[in-house]
């Protein structure tokens, strides 16, 4: 019974992790998507864009060629490079927010 229990509680703090580092993902996404809409400056040497590198790194199931969107304008280190393509890169970041927040 006790063993039980500890399995409980240890699958109940590793559901707590998970669900606060989800949590922080959506977040730092949410940020990207309304520093891209603000004109963006800046936001490349933010944590927020740290953060989405890494979801995206992490993301199996987004498409290739959205990962290779994301990470070439994340990877830039001037922003107006990409600006033509702002809309584009906000369009791929509020699915990938809206896929984790409602999964």
């Amino acid at each position: 019974m006790e063993e039980s229990a500890a399995i409980r509680e240890k699958e109940a703090a590793a559901s707590a992790a998970e669900s606060a580092e989800c949590s922080t993902n959506v977040a730092a996404i949410n940020k990207a998507v309304t520093a891209l809409a603000k004109g963006m400056t800046g936001f490349l040497q933010t944590r927020a864009a740290r953060i989405v590198r890494s979801v995206v790194d992490a993301n199996k199931d987004m498409d290739d060629d959205s990962r290779r969107t994301l990470i070439a304008f994340l990877s830039a280190s001037d922003s107006s490079h990409y600006a033509p393509q702002s809309s584009q890169i906000t369009g791929i970041l509020k699915e990938l927010g809206d896929e984790m927040f409602y999964n």
